[in-house]
């Protein structure tokens, strides 16, 4: 299956660096004191040198080039510095340098974000992304549930569909499954459920079942190389000869460069 081979290629990382900004300004109390969001609440106040340096630190990543990085992490490094308490800085210190490969230094940091954190859901998913990415399986799989537990948390269906998607990396595909369908009850057009969810049933020669799944994919998302691809392989299954054709032929012309058209030649 594709997500054996590139399990961060899938993973959906739920903070955005926008929403970074905005959770660090001063919240009101909220009334729903059961709420993981509101345990250990650190407050930094707007235009605090630490926030300060969170927001140069975002605006160099924004740039992408490999330098920017490098001042990027600088700025979330003398965040962290001002105030040790600074949880999001953490988040993005470790972000930071889990991009440039150096995972213990990530790994220290995300789990200080999750200590001064107000156990924010959006960076227990992205350190639970990281445990995935680093084959931690079943650790990271407990903190993808733990997320659910927040009656807060807008969007569960991430959480469960990036559980299935660490547990598909480990062949658990019957328990991948369930988390990729408990996912889209919370949410039917999830792209990345839909897709490997069709790979499960074509995977094991259930192309009907495949089938149903790939239409409701193609009705979310546009048609790229390895819809087609998939789509190719589950009518040629199906013995349907001239539909099989399609997938095939607008594969090779508007993706004959990609990988999943040369694993077919």
């Amino acid at each position: 299956m594709i997500i054996q081979k590139n399990i961060s290629r899938f993973l959906i990382v739920s903070f955005s660096l926008t929403l970074l900004i905005s959770c660090a300004s001063p919240q009101k109390k909220q009334n729903n004191s059961n709420s993981l969001r509101k345990q250990n609440e650190s407050q930094v106040k707007a235009g605090s040198p630490e926030m300060l340096n969170l927001e140069l630190g975002v605006g160099y990543l924004k740039r992408g080039k490999e330098k920017d990085i490098d001042f990027a992490l600088e700025k979330f490094k003398r965040a962290v510095q001002i105030n040790p308490k600074f949880a999001l800085a953490h988040s993005m210190l470790a972000n930071t340098y889990d991009r440039k490969g150096f995972f213990d230094d990530a790994e220290k940091h995300y789990k200080l974000s999750m200590r001064h954190n107000n156990n924010s859901p959006d960076i227990i998913n992205n350190y639970a992304n990281f445990l995935c990415q680093r084959q931690k399986y079943d650790k990271a799989v407990q903190h993808y549930l733990k997320i659910v537990e927040d009656p807060e948390y807008k969007t569960p269906a991430t959480a469960y569909e990036n559980a299935g998607i660490c547990l598909s990396s480990t062949n658990r595909i019957e328990e991948s499954e369930q988390y990729f369908r408990k996912a889209l009850e919370y949410n039917p057009t999830m792209p990345n459920s839909l897709f490997q969810l069709m790979n499960i049933y074509l995977d094991n020669n259930q192309p009907m079942k495949a089938r149903a799944f790939l239409q409701r994919l193609e009705q979310v998302v546009p048609n790229n190389a390895e819809v087609l691809a998939a789509g190719y392989k589950i009518e040629k299954e199906l013995n349907n000869k001239e539909l099989s054709k399609s997938y095939y032929s607008r594969l090779k012309k508007n993706f004959s460069d990609s990988e999943a058209y040369k694993k077919l030649k």
